[in-house]
Formats: structure tokens, sequence, C-alpha cells
């Protein structure tokens, strides 16, 4: 376990959980603007929404790590660890954002939530055809093109589910779908990179 510990960087993503709940909470107010391609405008996007970013590229890094020819024949469970890892981030921050959302009145803390358990499933899926490494990058300019690329005259296409208000019930939903399907892709699936390996033994 403490092996596995050590090179998911269980520790350090723990950690970058706990800083974005409390910036979720204490940054509600910062927008960051981005430029609209379409309409000429730009649109603030609340900084709580881009935190769980972090964490979510810090889980990837972590399992970038790995040696998949090692770990598909451990005799240890390392895709159950990995996906009750996961599991158990996203009931944090729902629970955690939701519970900032309820009792502070901070409701960008539940949005903020949303779109860690979107992200993650997205980053999970995209991580099945590339690398984490390109995973990554891929879902860091996500929010951003969204915001791009999303927006008419002030408001959110439904696609761009990360810009939605907290209550907006169908970018939850959408979220809800992009993270089970991410973790299940996580459990039972594996890379493209380490399913070519076998057939070159």
């Amino acid at each position: 376990m403490d092996w596995w510990l050590h090179v998911r960087r269980v520790p350090a993503a723990c950690a970058a959980l706990a800083v974005c709940l409390v910036l979720g909470t204490v940054a509600d107010s910062i927008q960051v603007p981005v430029p609209v391609v379409v309409g000429g405008l730009s649109f603030s996007f609340p900084l709580p929404f881009l935190l769980p970013l972090a964490p979510v590229c810090l889980i990837l890094y972590g399992q970038s790590r790995a040696d998949s020819a090692i770990e598909v024949t451990a005799v240890r469970p390392v895709k159950l660890w990995d996906t009750a890892f996961m599991s158990a981030c996203t009931t944090l921050m729902l629970a955690g954002g939701w519970l900032v959302s309820y009792t502070t009145g901070h409701t960008l803390a539940a949005g903020m939530a949303r779109n860690f358990l979107g992200y993650l499933g997205l980053a999970l899926l995209l991580r099945i055809f590339t690398s984490a490494y390109i995973a990554a990058a891929c879902i860091t300019l996500f929010p951003v093109a969204c915001a791009a690329f999303g927006v008419r005259h002030g408001v959110p296409a439904p696609w761009a589910w990360p810009l939605h208000e907290p209550n907006h019930l169908p970018a939850f939903v959408g979220a809800t779908v992009l993270g089970a399907a991410g973790l299940a892709a996580s459990a039972f699936s594996r890379s493209v990179g380490s399913l070519a390996q076998p057939s070159q033994q």
C-alpha cells in the first residue's frame, strides 16, 4: 500500500482537494475574463470553476507514473485501489462543495464540485486513447474553449457545462454522466498504449 500511495501521489492529490475546497469558498468573487470568439465580447469565468483542474491533473500525473506492464500482472488489486481513490475524491468534492454551498451561501462551491466530477470523467475517457499528459493538457484547455466558443450573448451553450450556474440541472447531469463513464472506463479498460504491449511479446 505504501508504494501505491507514493507512486500515485495520493497525499498531494488530497492536499490539492482540500486547497480547492478552501479557495473555492474564499475566492468565489474572482472572475477570469476569457475572450469570446463569436460575438466579440468576453465571458467572466468564475475562478472556483477552474480550480478543480489542479487536483484532476495531479491524479492523472500520479497514474502516469505507474508501470502498466507490471501492474497488469500484479497480485494487488491496483485497479480497484485507483477506482476507489478517485471515487472517494469525487464523493469528497461533491459532499464538501454542496456542504459549503448550503452552510455559507457560497453557491459556486457546488459548481466547483460539479466541474471536478466532469473534468475527471472527461480526462479519464481521454486517457484511454492518449497519454495522461495529453489528457491533462486537453482537460485544461477545455473550459477555456467552452468560454471562447460556447457563449452567445453572454449565455453558455448547453454543451458548455463548466460555465453554467451550480443549480443548472442539465449541466450537473452532463458532468455526472461524464464522471461515471470515466470511472467505469478507468476500472475496466486499459490505455491504447498498454493494450499494444502484449502483442509485441
